[in-house]
């Protein structure tokens, strides 16, 4: 008497025994390139996606490269034409999204090279509606604070001390910008609804 698992055995023996099953040199070569085809497409989608930091490197210098990296604080300067002493700047470390504004701010890709101005981003400030990104490192101190003016309305870009500007690519002229006007106008009632309830509590 056979079992069910010998009658399943026997039903497909022939095909495992069969002559004309066998694992030609063609087979194994198409198999090896279907699997390289796969690793070197993995590859290129990871190489297509890092952070590319050539150009960029160039034009911010290498300290301020590390400030966008490395930064322990991120506060927001919402009207950088005015005096310090008026303007509040916005705390900004522990939000949502700033991972994607450090990796726009460090890769190339997120520039138009060809529109690199000599003249300093601070003649804007009383041409444009501007914002000032303030990175810094209070407690470990691995770099100097930088600060990065952005014009909202034409999406120009440069060092506060800096000699220089360059245009923010297409798809982020009006993306930052956005990104920039929410927080400003969101992050002042979130910190006095986040007072109020403490007053609450107390």
């Amino acid at each position: 008497m056979t079992s069910p698992t010998d009658d399943h055995s026997d039903r497909h023996a022939d095909k495992f025994n069969d002559p004309r099953a066998e694992f030609t040199r063609r087979g194994i070569l198409l198999g090896v390139g279907v699997v390289l085809f796969g690793i070197g497409g993995a590859a290129l989608s990871i190489w297509a996606r890092r952070t590319r930091l050539e150009q960029s490197t160039q034009f911010w210098g290498p300290e301020v490269i590390e400030a966008f990296q490395l930064a322990a604080e991120i506060h927001l300067i919402s009207q950088p034409d005015q005096p310090a002493s008026k303007v509040e700047p916005l705390r900004l470390t522990g939000m949502p999204g700033l991972g994607h504004l450090r990796h726009l701010l460090l890769d190339d890709r997120s520039y138009v090279w060809d529109s690199v101005r000599e003249e300093p981003i601070r003649s804007r400030l009383n041409k444009s509606s501007c914002m000032t990104l303030w990175f810094s490192d209070p407690e470990a101190k691995r770099f100097p604070d930088a600060k990065v003016i952005i014009d909202l309305d034409q999406g120009w870009i440069g060092k506060q001390d800096g000699n220089q500007q360059v245009r923010l690519a297409e798809r982020f002229r009006n993306a930052l910008p956005a990104f920039l006007k929410r927080i400003a106008d969101f992050e002042p009632l979130r910190v006095e609804m986040r007072e109020k309830k403490r007053a609450e509590d107390q």
